[in-house]
């Protein structure tokens, strides 16, 4: 989305083609992902300095136009009555590797743009919302309990991964069976891919003229590579493409050795096949992770789910379902066993692209809205802790790290780790996970307390707090609620008094971000604020 001068607001297909505009500007939300080669953080700050604006104010705006068209929209399909009086609820979709900060951006320009308040909104990750509508979709044929699906959802930018195991079938209810992945390999990237082709074919020089004094006709040829030759290339002879593609670019001269004749570029599908093939290998390798992952432990993976735009690719279907169909036949036996033939049937994966793949995203995100939750436990894709102080013990700690704590009368050592949640442990909404706290309060002294909520990416966290641990927020926790009578009041040594609490954090884990109230022997005292870095 982009401001124009005059203080209104183009987005979507307003544009023309030459005209510059922010694009992938969500990516900023989340500073802990590696941006695409193809976004320019310098051009797109440029752009938000010159219209005063940060990333936040551009999603919101942007937001704000999607929330005003949708309700334009269904004032056109059902009257003004009807809306008017008809409760609407939203909820949004954000990639499943986005860290706990960039979902609670999302909210907040959520709210902003006036979709309701934070507690009304709903957010479910991308690849979970394509899993919802597609095991319904395929429902109830193919599905049986303790069956694995893993849903790839291919967009432009992002691909991610989860994969579900069935755990009952009516209603339909999944799990979470191995820690969700992704990675920067959208079909974004061919475009970005069929461009360094197109400049190595002109050379650098007359590409960069092309795009400077013929924007339309550098468009034209990349919108025939769009719409023609990325859908339609396949494995099948000739690439799917009848042989040579022949790319407008009008206005070209004839050039015999770059392939330039009567303003077409001519391409051969093994050109057309470079343009895929590292982008392809990324997406194969993500899916092997996932089916590695699920086997490890002894589960079957019985289908690969395709959705997404990318994920309705002729060329990544056909190779996936190479991929994972390619194992060798058994040895011949005189007698075939049952074994023999069960373990053909557990080495090959079904791939499947349902019907309305391109949108089964935000139809998973209306089922959510209408249907509640199917997922009933995910995993946790990092570590989660926080630090502490404790007694000074010489066979655990460095020496270097004590201190003398004049209120407990002894050598102390502080920011060591508590993990209270491993990488890749499931979680249930239902079932919180507590941190346990204990704190000590002079007389007087502010019953506001502030702790750092700690995350881990390694498989392996560290005992201390250390370099490259992601902080994830601050808990800010008030105390006076709890009743006087919970204190337990205590006298050091030298005469001091002061109050001590036992207390503990609940965290849920939800489809999309973490929620935390406070609890006092079993009883809820108020909730949390949770302030995001």
């Amino acid at each position: 989305n982009s401001s124009s001068g005059s203080g209104g607001i183009k987005w979507g297909f307003q544009f023309k083609p030459e005209s510059p505009r922010l694009r992938c500007i969500k990516l900023f939300l989340d500073r802990n992902q590696k941006l695409p080669h193809f976004v320019s953080p310098l051009e797109t700050a440029v752009q938000l300095r010159r219209y005063d604006k940060t990333v936040m104010d551009a999603v919101s705006d942007y937001l704000t136009q999607l929330y005003r068209h949708t309700l334009d929209t269904l004032t056109r399909r059902y009257g003004a009555g009807f809306v008017e009086s008809t409760r609407v609820e939203f909820v949004l979709t954000v990639p499943a590797v986005w860290s706990d900060a960039a979902k609670n951006a999302t909210l907040h320009a959520a709210e902003r743009a006036g979709m309701g308040s934070r507690h009304e909104l709903r957010l479910i990750s991308e690849p979970e919302a394509a899993a919802v509508y597609t095991l319904k979709a395929i429902q109830p044929n193919h599905l049986d309990v303790g069956d694995n699906f893993i849903v790839c959802d291919a967009g432009g930018g992002t691909v991610d991964l989860i994969a579900y195991r069935i755990t009952q079938l009516t209603p339909l209810r999944v799990e979470e069976s191995a820690v969700g992945t992704g990675g920067l390999c959208g079909s974004a990237f061919l475009n970005y891919r069929f461009e360094d082709h197109v400049r190595e074919r002109l050379g650098a020089e007359r590409f960069a003229q092309m795009r400077e004094k013929k924007p339309k006709c550098w468009m034209m040829g990349l919108r025939y590579f769009e719409e023609f030759v990325k859908r339609n290339f396949s494995m099948e002879e000739g690439g799917g493409l009848g042989g040579e593609v022949n790319v407008p670019f009008p206005g070209l001269p004839d050039d015999e050795e770059a392939g330039l004749d009567s303003g077409f570029l001519v391409m051969t599908p093994e050109q057309v096949e470079a343009i895929f093939e590292p982008v392809i290998k990324e997406v194969e390798r993500l899916v092997e992770g996932q089916v590695e992952a699920i086997r490890e432990n002894g589960g079957v993976v019985k289908g690969i789910v395709l959705v997404g735009g990318f994920g309705q690719s002729n060329y990544l279907y056909q190779r996936l379902r190479a991929h994972f169909n390619s194992a060798p036949p058994p040895p011949y036996t005189e007698r075939p066993t049952h074994q023999v033939a069960d373990a053909v049937a557990h080495r090959t994966v079904e791939v499947m692209q349902p019907l309305y793949a391109w949108t089964a995203v935000v139809r998973g995100a209306v089922l959510r809205g209408l249907e509640g939750s199917m997922v009933v436990s995910r995993r946790s894709r990092w570590h989660y802790g926080t630090s502490y102080a404790t007694v000074f013990d010489e066979a655990k700690h460095p020496v270097a790290d004590r201190y003398w704590s004049p209120l407990w009368e002894r050598w102390m050592v502080s920011d060591r780790m508590q993990w209270h949640i491993a990488k890749g442990t499931p979680i249930s909404p239902d079932q919180p996970i507590s941190f346990h706290y204990t704190r000590n309060f002079r007389p007087n002294q502010s019953l506001i307390v502030e702790d750092d909520l700690i995350a881990c990416a390694d498989d392996m966290p560290p005992d201390a707090y250390a370099h490259g641990l992601i902080n994830v927020c601050t808990l800010t926790t008030d105390l006076n609620a709890v009743p006087k009578s919970l204190f337990t009041r205590l006298t050091t040594t030298k005469g001091v008094e002061f109050d001590n609490l036992d207390f503990t954090l609940d965290m849920r884990i939800e489809s999309a971000g973490l929620v935390f109230e406070l609890k006092v022997d079993g009883v809820r005292y108020g909730s949390v604020e949770a302030e995001f870095h």
